[in-house]
Formats: C-alpha cells, structure tokens, sequence
C-alpha cells in the first residue's frame, strides 16, 4: 500500500506513531516516583543524621553470604563491633525491626580486590525496605582473591557497611527525630 501526500489517510500512521510514543513515554515517566533521591546506580544514597535515636531501629543481621567460610566468623564479629560503634542496636531476629541479609563478591583488581556488597533490609512481614550498595578497592597481592583481602580488608568491609547501614537507619521513622525529613546525599 502506498500513501500520496496530501490525502486524507496518510497521517493516520504517523499519528498513530506518535500516540504511541507519547504513550511509552508516559508509561516510563510513572517509574520514577517523586521524591526519590538522585543516584547515579538508581540506589538511595543516605546521609547519617547526626540526630538521629537509632535504639528503636533494631536490626537482624540474618545472613551473610559469599565470603568463605573461614573468612566468614571473622566478618562477622567484625561487622558486630563496627555495628555497636555507630550506635546499631543488632538483636535476635524475633526482636528486631529490620531483617537484614549481606551478599558479598570478591574480583580481582590491579593491586588487589574489589569487594562488592549488597545489603537488603526488610521489614519483619519480609518485605524489602531498601536495598544498599558499595565497592570498596582492597590492596593486596596473591592468587586467591579472599587471601588477597585477608583480615584487615574484612575489617575495612565490616566498617563501611555498619556506616551504610547506619546512615540508612538513622534515616527511618523509628530513629528521626519526630516532623524530620530522611537526609538523602545530593
């Protein structure tokens, strides 16, 4: 079939193209939902509220995983102790408020590693409340990529994610102060 410019069925497929497109982009724009925080790997970036009461934000650590097993023992306590350092009130999972599960990968990087994790928080009906991100480069040097982190790369590890986990919690309604806004990074 062809279309001869100026009659009257030829712009009915090119307004049927656009109503389309103009429909697709509607659908996507309804994915972003105001006030979400700005992120450059779509994942809210929290800020710790200094004022923040985080006593009532009890939290579960109920797994972690991807570490091996003899590193795994070590992460943990070390996770715990950087935990109570930033005020996480880490309790048995029938008390806590939040559940939280850490995932961990290891890939090798010039000078040493990269270790990757993933934190995902739900609330105890075991609906997500947010999921939590980060890298952190660890120097060191051998052919098993856990060897290369060793101990102290495990303690730098344990240490950024109780700070990312704490700028979360310090963000949710049971630790900010009463009327205050979450603090998101800009």
């Amino acid at each position: 079939m062809s279309f001869i410019i100026g009659s009257p069925v030829a712009p009915l497929p090119a307004f049927a193209s656009g109503l389309l497109l103009l429909l697709a982009c509607a659908t996507l724009g309804g994915c972003n939902v105001a006030g979400d925080p700005p992120s450059v790997d779509g994942q809210a970036q929290f800020v710790r509220r200094d004022d923040a009461n985080m006593a009532a934000a009890t939290v579960a650590i109920v797994s972690v995983d991807g570490a091996p097993a003899d590193l795994s023992a070590h992460f943990n306590q070390s996770l715990e102790t950087a935990a109570a350092g930033r005020g996480i009130a880490v309790v048995d999972p029938a008390k806590a408020r939040y559940l939280v599960r850490g995932y961990l990968t290891a890939t090798p990087i010039e000078g040493g590693a990269e270790v990757d994790l993933v934190w995902d928080v739900f609330t105890p009906d075991k609906r997500r409340a947010q999921r939590l991100s980060d890298a952190i480069a660890v120097r060191g040097a051998g052919d098993d990529v856990w060897a290369t982190i060793g101990d102290a790369g495990l303690d730098s590890v344990a240490t950024k994610s109780a700070d990312d986990l704490a700028a979360y919690l310090s963000n949710t309604p049971e630790a900010a102060p009463a009327g205050a806004a979450l603090s998101y990074a800009q």
